[in-house]
């Protein structure tokens, strides 16, 4: 039998030369295979990663969206408050005056004020709501007849 194998390789021995070729199939299997399969890993990293970034993008957008929301919400709060406050003074400064009004102890009671005054305020009030009716022509009476 003659040897193909080079001079050098055969110095090794035959074992050694039985242990060397599986790695060299080994490494030969990965070179022409590796290309490949590193492009395919690699196009599918990179669709994680657009799928990933629109992912973000729209999470991002969502809580800028949220933001505004709250800022808005805030803002209602901050009106809301001072509205009520001022309401709040309105109503306490009518309450005293209507208190003022309605207490037996007023000092233009005392003075001996009609009832026909508390009517005609009464009255006057309702002008100013709404317009008033006119008053029927008072009565003729059988007496004030010639």
């Amino acid at each position: 039998m003659t040897n193909v194998l080079p001079e050098r390789l055969l110095m090794w021995g035959e074992g050694s030369l039985r242990a060397l070729l599986p790695s060299i199939a080994v490494a030969l299997l990965c070179a022409a295979c590796g290309a490949s399969d590193a492009d395919a890993r690699r196009a599918r990293l990179g669709a994680e990663r657009r799928a990933l970034e629109a992912t973000l993008d729209h999470l991002e957008d969502r809580l800028i969206v949220n933001q505004a929301r709250v800022r808005f919400w805030k803002e209602m709060q901050s009106r809301h408050e001072s509205v009520t406050a001022v309401a709040c003074t309105s109503q306490e400064e009518h309450a005293i005056e209507m208190a003022r009004h309605v207490l037996p102890g007023e000092p233009a009671r005392r003075a001996g004020r009609r009832a026909s005054t508390d009517r005609a305020s009464i009255d006057r009030a309702r002008v100013a709501a709404a317009p008033r009716a006119p008053s029927p022509a008072p009565a003729r009476t059988a007496a004030a007849a010639p």
